[in-house]
């Protein structure tokens, strides 16, 4: 049936048609679906787009808000959910009776008819809740996406709020120079994706990616070698398919639940719409920061400059991304702490490690020659609770040092201070010296007095 006309109607020969395309979008997808819409609409009523204009008019002057225009419509609707196409297989989707009936609600508000909200409840997916997904889901879809690719589109989508079709045609000369060395990443949105006077109100103005994603398009970046183009050069179907697919694998894997009867399945829409109630979670941010980060228009250019692009870059690590990946944000470990105060000192943890494991395995070796437990493998690995205490030794072992060399000053004075441990550090780097370690968990430090 190749080629055979899918409605009757010419919606474009009329001018009432015309003017609201012109006026509504540029994009020649929806464009094409407007037309479809408007086009078996007029077949299934008779009507002509200024009889459906004039026949609800006349209603709202003799006092019905509900006119037969909207009786129609459902009636259609319902139709539709009932039918099978005239081309292809199967019934109409769920998205094309959800994107009939936007059709129609944008010609009409176009003409200065508002069409109820609650016209009809489409008893289909369209009509079902978008899944927000928790962050344990989005790391276990991440985890079962098979390649770097479906990894790293999911990790960005995470982060970044951008609609599937900006995704799609993303590039990696979109990424602000020297942005493998950053943790918040600009996204140069070109303004084609801006609205025109005449065209979409969507708008794509500015994004960005974290620390997540930057390591993940290093990968993948890494894989395709001299990185040019797209970012992901595929198909806009692919972009459906492969989170379809690994929400579907991690479900039966049982890594996330099944959705529910009212709930879509998770889509990259899921990702945007979780990456949304983070800006709306985060606190003290201004309605013109939010909207920004929404990817909303506000109207004034003096917005998107460099200086507010460089503003809203602090406010989206600092505010923004650790909502997103709350495990980011988690209260130190005693082994973080250990860690971070070596490091402060000049001292690499990971060195210290390797070297006094080694001792500790080779006396371990030794007491297993004379009749020792067999407690120690030539190829261990330590658990958090053993790298703590070879850390804490070496810290003590450190701190012993300072003492000894802080226990004579010539006989001069000291200026003496009780602290807390989380000060040490601070106190220490100044020349402060450790005396004694407190009952209490306070520590006394001193200092020698200019003389």
């Amino acid at each position: 049936m190749r080629g055979k006309r899918i409605t009757k109607a010419n919606p474009l020969e009329h001018r009432e048609v015309q003017e609201w395309l012109e006026a509504v979008t540029e994009k020649p997808s929806t464009r094409k679906n407007y037309i479809r819409a408007m086009g078996r609409f007029m077949d299934f009523t008779g009507w002509t787009p200024r009889q459906m204009l004039e026949i609800k008019q006349q209603g709202l002057k003799q006092g019905n808000p509900k006119t037969e225009v909207e009786s129609r419509i459902v009636a259609f609707l319902r139709q539709l959910q009932r039918s099978r196409k005239i081309v292809g297989e199967g019934e109409y989707s769920a998205g094309e009776v959800a994107g009939a009936k936007t059709a129609l609600g944008s010609f009409f508000a176009f003409h200065g008819f508002q069409l109820p909200k609650k016209l009809i409840r489409l008893s289909t997916a369209a009509a079902m809740a978008i899944r927000v997904p928790e962050q344990a889901e989005i790391e276990a879809m991440i985890n079962y996406a098979g390649g770097v690719e479906a990894k790293a589109l999911l990790t960005v989508a995470a982060e970044c709020p951008c609609r599937p079709r900006v995704f799609a045609a993303m590039e990696w000369s979109w990424l602000e120079p020297g942005w493998e060395s950053k943790d918040a990443v600009h996204i140069q949105i070109p303004p084609s994706f801006r609205p025109t006077e005449s065209g979409p109100k969507k708008f794509e103005p500015t994004a960005f990616i974290g620390r997540r994603g930057v390591q993940i398009l290093k990968q993948l970046k890494a894989k395709q070698g001299d990185a040019k183009g797209r970012i992901w050069p595929y198909t806009p179907e692919w972009f459906i398919i492969t989170p379809s697919r690994i929400y579907q694998r991690a479900v039966a894997e049982q890594a996330i639940r099944p959705s529910g009867p009212a709930e879509q399945p998770i889509t990259l829409k899921s990702f945007r719409k979780y990456v949304f109630n983070a800006i709306d979670a985060a606190r003290d941010i201004s309605p013109e920061w939010r909207a920004m980060l929404k990817g909303r228009e506000l109207g004034v250019e003096k917005y998107y400059s460099k200086e507010n692009i460089e503003k809203l870059r602090e406010v989206y690590m600092s505010k923004i991304y650790p909502l997103i990946w709350k495990a980011e944000v988690r209260e130190l470990t005693r082994l973080d702490r250990l860690r971070q105060q070596l490091e402060d000192w000049g001292y690499k943890p990971d060195e210290i490690l390797r070297e006094e494991g080694v001792k500790k395995l080779a006396s371990a070796r030794k007491a297993i020659k004379h009749g020792g437990p067999r407690i120690w493998q030539f190829e261990y690995e330590w658990t958090d609770k053993e790298k703590e205490e070879i850390l804490q030794e070496y810290i003590q072992d450190i701190l012993e040092s300072r003492r000894r060399k802080a226990s004579t000053n010539g006989g001069k004075p000291f200026e003496s201070r009780i602290i807390s441990e989380d000060e040490l550090t601070g106190y220490l780097d100044e020349g402060w010296d450790l005396v004694k370690e407190l009952s209490n968990g306070k520590i006394v430090i001193r200092r020698p007095l200019e003389v």
